[in-house]
């Protein structure tokens, strides 16, 4: 048989059936927990009794978050908890003032830029503060461009100066706020929450706690700065954590509340890009609901379900931990040695999933913001993939901790992650080529590309775009303030691009390779909204 053959009557139909499968997949898991997640929003969360109400450190870790520090520290501290059992912690670091030194040698040569563009402003001031400055310092006289830039750099205070303001006595606060400043000690995200948890005693101290005695009923829970939280969320966690206690005897590892990227602060651009952007919008709100909540539904139900370890072995998925709205048990943490870097959710995630830790689910959401720039966009995809590309790293970093997993089954976890990541880097051109080639392979296969096809993009865009506004009115912010939501304003055409969205997710890991390959890649920074 001719390489030809081969392709057309084996390569193409199986590659269109795992299209199909795929789709199926996608849509149904889409469809079953967005109904779970509006329909438990519904219920108001049942606390535990005094005695096993759980100590909550809520930790923002803050990098050039000028713009949404204040509104931040005002959601969370007056969420509904217990004020002697939850403290509200904002880590900022020096590494914000250390580069501000680098940053003012810049400023000549971008006033001399005509036009001075809000993308070669990133960096130095917030994202949310960039297309501003860049309009003022374009509207200056040539003559006085860099005294207006240098002016508008040295007024723009740090989010540490921010934050010790606040941390004075915030407005309404109902949870105390602790300010911590990390030193420049390099490092990412992690780096922050790390330091935070060596510093437990001067956070929770204070309010009576002590790890000795209250390790077992305390966790962790990590947001990025721009999430508005729901209301409920701490008691949430808490009545999770309850009734996972009441049910198994054991305290989970890990709780999830589910991130909604439906905050709409700044607009999508005009024209191709902003469609993109807003196609990659409706793709984080997919991989939210059919991707992160479905594989840790699908882990509890397969930890309580009495299947064989062989069946179960196969269906158990890895976790993707996500650190907006990630609650993990303080053993469970100390235990994998911390928040791991580059990316602290996934990798937490991986360590986890691989040593068969009890995962579940909060039942309220939290939003947060969609990406509106195209270069945050890649440096989030480079390194979602450089994080998840190595399960073997994480799983030789817990290779020495007790595990429920048999050696198989962590074997097949990995496998399982390197095949979802060789289907990021290859899944999108070959799925094309096999589309491309249905015609040729027979009228059957055109129907199946057909079906595929149709149900992995427009159809299932269609339904989320449908859901967004169900499921952004389930969450209830703390300061009840009108929150807007992201509303493309050529939906039919989003729609109709969806099926270009998986080539846009290859920029950031094909960019990262390729500045790999060439000795141009320079470690990641923020990555900006």
């Amino acid at each position: 048989m001719t390489g030809t053959g081969t392709w057309l009557s084996l390569a193409v139909p199986v590659l269109l059936m795992l299209l199909l499968a795929r789709a199926i997949w996608a849509f149904t898991a889409v469809e079953i927990c967005a109904r779970w997640l509006v329909t438990s929003a519904r219920r108001t969360p049942v606390p535990p009794t005094q005695e096993a109400v759980p100590w909550l450190v809520v930790l923002l870790p803050m990098l050039r978050e000028q713009s949404i520090a204040a509104q931040a520290v005002a959601a969370f501290t007056a969420l509904d908890y217990p004020c002697d059992r939850a403290a509200i912690v904002v880590v900022t670091t020096e590494r914000e003032t250390s580069a501000r030194a680098e940053q003012r040698r810049r400023l000549a040569a971008l006033a001399a830029c005509a036009p001075l563009t809000a993308e070669r402003l990133r960096g130095l001031f917030p994202a949310a503060r960039c297309r501003e400055v860049a309009e003022t310092v374009n509207a200056a006289d040539p003559s006085v461009r860099l005294r207006v830039l240098t002016e508008l750099f040295d007024a723009e205070p740090t989010t540490a100066e921010i934050v010790a303001t606040l941390t004075a006595g915030p407005a309404g606060a109902r949870l105390p706020l602790v300010h911590l400043h990390q030193p420049d000690l390099g490092g990412r995200k992690a780096g922050q929450l790390n330091f935070a948890l060596d510093r437990l005693s001067e956070i929770l101290g204070p309010l009576g706690w002590n790890e000795h005695d209250h390790a077992d009923n305390t966790y962790t829970v990590v947001y990025d700065a721009d999430a508005v939280p729901d209301s409920r969320t701490l008691q949430a966690f808490a009545a999770t954590a309850a009734a996972h206690r009441a049910r198994t005897g054991r305290a989970p590892a890990l709780i999830q509340q589910q991130r909604l990227p439906l905050l709409a602060r700044r607009p999508f651009p005009a024209g191709p890009t902003g469609l993109l952007l807003a196609g990659e919008w409706v793709y984080q709100l997919r991989r939210s609901l059919g991707i992160e909540l479905a594989r840790i539904r699908l882990h509890r139900c397969l930890t309580a379900s009495r299947l064989p370890e062989a069946a179960r072995m196969w269906l158990r998925p890895m976790v993707y931990a996500v650190g907006c709205g990630m609650a993990v048990h303080l053993p469970a943490v100390r235990a994998i040695g911390g928040f791991p870097e580059p990316m602290e959710d996934l990798g937490t995630g991986h360590r986890l999933s691989l040593l068969g830790a009890d995962l579940t689910t909060a039942p309220v959401a939290v939003l947060d913001e969609p990406y509106t720039e195209p270069s945050g966009l890649a440096n989030l995809h480079a390194m979602a993939f450089t994080s998840s590309a190595r399960p073997d790293r994480h799983a030789a970093a817990v290779a020495h901790l007790p595990t429920t997993l048999s050696r198989p089954a962590r074997a097949v976890l990995l496998a399982r992650e390197w095949a979802d990541e060789a289907a990021w880097l290859i899944g999108a051109p070959l799925i094309t080529a096999a589309v491309v080639s249905a015609w040729w392979a027979g009228p059957a296969w055109v129907a199946v590309a057909a079906a595929g096809l149709l149900l992995h993009g427009p159809v299932t865009t269609a339904r989320l775009l449908a859901w967004a506004p169900r499921l952004h009115a389930t969450v209830h912010p703390p300061l009840r303030r009108q929150l807007p939501r992201p509303a493309p304003a050529h939906p039919r055409a989003l729609i109709a691009a969806s099926p270009l969205q998986p080539f846009v997710r290859l920029a950031g890991p094909w960019r990262w390779i390729w500045q790999k390959s060439t000795g141009h890649h320079r470690g990641f920074g923020k990555t900006e909204r």
